[in-house]
């Protein structure tokens, strides 16, 4: 999903919203749900806006003015580490849980090569990826450097930004069956969403006072009257979905759609007091939108007859979500470096974490490797097992010391929080 949904410092704003981070965590409930395999029509209602509102929390902190001042190397190296080593980091990690489902729970090889191909092409009809919602990443990194390049390009002028950023969705209108490489084509719809969230940032800032003096059944009743709305809307303009670049009938009334949900969910969100869970969910969307999918197949393969039941979808739901909350308190601890957060290089507890993310990164491809050896080693005799596990060791231990020591890139800690 990134998806961005969580702000860094500079060149977006420095301090953390609550109620941002509880309407991301709660979004992310329909990003499961919507993946899990509901139904057909359920299913259309949630892709009508499951990834905009991603883009448009990106936008409600993003700055036009900060980043018209923003030198292009550290706006980038920001960016790339905010963004494009976690999207590294939890490709190659969600390889694991695809070997579990594939090579575990359904007895078939698992195509590591392809796996790898998909990584690099960020597109599943072109090469299945080990988490194919981390595409969110990719667009979410490239619509950002193209906003980037138009307000340097503009000086940072806000009506220049914005005629010419809705001046390019005819780019992704005109390319809905067009295949591309990191959905390169979408884009340019992408970042009119970004850039509608940014006004909604800036409306938001203005009127702070009056939103949040909004009674309770004052913000109920506007936020029933827009989820009326969209619901009418998408009802009328049919499914859309920003992964095949598809925005049902009309572009406008898809994001009039996802526009008029996503308010409908963040007014009573507003009204909500800090739920710790919620909150510390939404401060790792990025990890949820690399892990949820993987975990979601594994689920299907170990429950193949019970998964199109209506119990088995609330279980995977739920299930799936509480999963993930763990697991992004190990990865703040242990390796915040592989979901953009901020990381203290020489805390020891950080090396223990670099050295697991360096087995379960390798393990699956080495594994590919040796076993299409002669004769397969893996299917061979336990001496030849263990001589390849012993290989297996020696090279993480070797790759694990030469980042730390000579490619530091991967591991670099970074004064911001994560993306997605």
């Amino acid at each position: 999903m990134s998806h961005s949904a969580t702000q860094p410092e500079s060149p977006l704003k420095k301090e953390r919203i609550v109620w941002i981070d509880q309407l991301k965590g709660f979004a992310f409930f329909f990003v499961i749900l919507g993946h899990a395999g509901v139904e057909k029509t359920l299913k259309s209602w949630i892709y009508s806006f499951h990834m905009p509102i991603f883009f448009f929390l990106t936008g409600l902190n993003f700055h036009i003015e900060k980043l018209a001042q923003t030198k292009p190397f550290d706006f980038l190296k920001k960016l790339t580490l905010r963004l494009l080593v976690p999207y590294v980091w939890l490709q190659l990690l969600s390889m694991c849980l695809r070997f579990v489902q594939k090579t575990v729970l359904d007895g078939v090889e698992t195509p590591a090569a392809l796996y790898m191909r998909g990584i690099v092409y960020s597109h599943s009809r072109l090469a299945d990826a080990p988490s194919n919602p981390l595409y969110f990443v990719l667009v979410l990194f490239s619509a950002e450097v193209l906003l980037y390049c138009i307000i340097k390009l503009t000086k940072g002028s806000r009506p220049f930004v914005f005629a010419v950023t809705f001046a390019l969705p005819p780019i992704s209108l005109c390319t809905e069956y067009i295949r591309l490489p990191w959905h390169i084509n979408v884009v340019p719809a992408v970042m009119c969403m970004i850039l509608c969230g940014e006004a909604l940032g800036r409306f938001y800032r203005a009127n702070e006072e009056k939103i949040k003096a909004l009674s309770l059944p004052w913000t109920c009743l506007w936020a029933v009257v827009l989820l009326a709305f969209g619901v009418l809307i998408w009802y009328l303009n049919g499914r859309t979905s920003i992964h095949g670049n598809h925005y049902g009938k009309d572009y406008i009334m898809a994001l009039l759609t996802a526009l008029s949900t996503s308010i409908a969910f963040a007014l009573p969100v507003m009204k909500l007091p800090k739920i710790s869970w919620l909150n510390f969910a939404g401060q790792n969307t990025l990890l949820f939108m690399g892990l949820h999918k993987p975990m979601l197949l594994c689920m299907e393969a170990a429950f193949p007859e019970q998964k199109e039941t209506a119990l088995y979808l609330a279980c995977a739901t739920v299930v799936c979500y509480a999963l993930l909350l763990p697991l992004a308190l190990w990865f703040r601890s242990f390796a915040p470096f592989a979901i953009g957060v901020r990381s203290d290089f020489s805390d020891w507890k950080i090396k223990i974490g670099q050295a697991v993310c360096v087995v379960g990164a390798t393990c699956v491809p080495y594994l590919y490797a040796v076993n299409h050896l002669k004769d397969g080693l893996l299917r061979s005799t336990p001496l030849y097992t263990c001589l390849a596990v012993a290989a297996y060791l020696v090279i993480c231990a070797a790759l694990w010391f030469v980042f730390r020591r000579f490619i530091r890139f991967p591991f670099l800690p970074e004064t911001q929080e994560t993306a997605a």
